[in-house]
């Protein structure tokens, strides 16, 4: 198969990829949490401690995985990754101790590093160039958002009618039967390893330890860790937040709120990302994150809390984006796994914490005060990522060294 026909490909298998596993993952950890404390009598506080393990066991496990990225085959790894993360589901149920709720999202975390975000930005990144990449992973990352809008409702209807036993089984099951074959099937590694016997493609880029140093590189990340924090925070709380003024239901319809417009914003971005600055655009969505905290926070009922939702999840979609995009164009492709898996476990501190965060601040203050600071935090991000500076012209500058993709 031709690369130009195979790259497209390869985007909606990771889409189909990242729909189950950031659905079944990401977006259900409020549910799992709601369903813990409910059932199991896990304070909320605990239940939010085990979603920041989940996150920070996924974050410093991608520094991992980026190297295995770079020395193995894309699809051992992911296809490794999808049978400890669907374990790891289908055992949830079955706790009954805090530390077996911690060791489970160890696992989960670990196995979800390998199905998510990082594979699928380095396998875009190697195989559409930059004019092309933007759409490329706007379309893959899709997938993020898709599955909060069919996975998360699903799974809450499932955990009505069934035992938690029984539901967080059948979810494992999902899981593995419908990630695995995908990977197995549908990914190769690198134009050099397709199955038409394309060429290396010459890429150029900036060497790892050279962007790792460089102030781009150290204020950017320090910038995202507050933004991923904050939001990773406001979305594993979302239905927390909306059963405390609506019906479970309704506070369900906010997460898939959430995630629709994280679609609608992923795309829209995807398209408009080369006609004007990516940092602009990127500040842009820092400042609807910040103004969506505060209608979630001021939030009376379920239309205020379907508001806060869009405007929060239209920027959700983009913000993620924008992060393995800005250090693609920045340090192009050749040590990109290296670079963003490092950048990515850095910002993880912030992802672990932001649940967290907002749960002790919700336990002792209320909804109001946590995502009132929340959007202060955003507000910092914001001048941070400003304070990194113009973007570094790394896959075309004229320092950076040219290689084959491995």
């Amino acid at each position: 198969m031709r690369i130009e026909r195979y790259r497209w490909v390869l985007a909606c298998n990771l889409l189909a990829i990242l729909t189950v596993s950031s659905g079944l993952g990401f977006y259900n950890l409020s549910v799992y949490m709601n369903q813990l404390a409910a059932q199991r009598g896990f304070s909320i506080a605990a239940a939010s401690n085990a979603v920041g393990v989940f996150f920070l066991t996924s974050g410093l496990g991608a520094f991992f995985v980026g190297r295995a990225l770079q020395r193995h085959d894309a699809r051992l790894v992911m296809l490794v990754g999808t049978v400890v993360a669907a374990s790891a589901v289908a055992c949830i149920g079955w706790v009954r101790e805090v530390w077996q709720m911690y060791v489970l999202y160890t696992l989960f975390g670990v196995g979800y590093a390998c199905v998510s975000v990082l594979p699928a930005t380095t396998l875009i990144t190697r195989w559409f160039d930059s004019s092309t990449r933007p759409l490329g992973l706007s379309l893959a990352t899709t997938g993020l958002s898709l599955g909060g809008v069919v996975m998360t409702p699903i799974s809450a209807l499932l955990f009505s009618r069934v035992p938690i036993e029984t539901a967080t089984a059948v979810l494992g099951v999902v899981f593995a039967t419908c990630v695995a074959p995908i990977a197995w099937f549908g990914i190769r590694s690198s134009p050099d390893t397709s199955s038409g016997g394309a060429t290396s493609q010459a890429r150029s880029g900036t060497e790892y330890a050279r962007a790792v140093r460089s102030r781009f590189f150290v204020v950017l990340t320090a910038g995202y860790l507050l933004v991923l924090g904050t939001q990773v925070g406001g979305i594993a709380h979302m239905y927390n937040r909306g059963v405390t003024i609506a019906t479970p239901l309704e506070a369900s319809f906010a997460v898939s709120v959430l995630a629709m417009l994280s679609v609608i914003g992923r795309l829209l971005g995807g398209v408009v990302i080369g006609r004007i600055p990516i940092k602009a655009f990127a500040l842009a969505n820092v400042a609807g994150q910040l103004v969506g905290f505060l209608v979630l926070g001021h939030a009376t009922d379920a239309w205020h809390l379907w508001l806060g939702a869009g405007l929060f999840g239209f920027t959700v979609g983009n913000l993620l984006m924008m992060q393995p995009l800005i250090l693609a164009q920045a340090f192009g492709v050749m040590d990109y796994p290296r670079i963003y898996s490092t950048s990515q476990a850095v910002t993880t501190l912030g992802v672990a914490s932001g649940p967290v965060v907002l749960g002790a601040i919700t336990a002792a203050s209320g909804y109001l005060a946590a995502f009132s600071v929340f959007a202060v935090i955003s507000a910092a991000a914001f001048v941070l990522i400003v304070a990194a500076g113009p973007v570094p012209a790394g896959e075309s500058g004229a320092e950076s060294r040219v290689v084959g993709v491995q």
